[in-house]
């Protein structure tokens, strides 16, 4: 699925993505579907969030975490991206897309009106 977690959620048609933060720990990673499309949720050790699309920016595959060497791979033609989601190797233009992503409460929202 392309994180190293097997958690997946999807968020209500034009809403934000909500996952509890207890699913997902320091140092761990979340796949959900955002308006369709896959998004990877992280929490970096000091308990801080981010998110970005799992699209390969070259002709949109997913993307795939490769937690042994630190890189997105892209499966359609072979392109890396790095932990930060940069352009490393292959014909991606660009570096994978942020998403929006913020702690509330006991949960992390991901979405656009984040």
């Amino acid at each position: 699925m392309g994180c190293s977690s097997s958690e997946e959620a999807s968020a209500p048609p034009g809403g934000p993505a909500r996952v509890p933060l207890a699913e997902l720990p320091p140092g761990s990673r979340f796949r959900l579907l955002y308006q369709g499309f896959p998004v990877e949720v992280r929490r970096a050790d000091d308990g801080s969030v981010a998110a970005r699309s799992l699209l390969c920016t070259h002709t949109g595959c997913e993307v795939v975490w490769m937690p042994a060497r630190q890189l997105y791979h892209c499966p359609c033609h072979e392109g890396l991206f790095d932990a930060d989601g940069r352009v490393v190797a292959g014909f991606p233009p660009r570096p994978l897309r942020d998403v929006p992503a913020r702690i509330e409460g006991e949960e992390v929202v991901v979405g656009e009106d984040v």
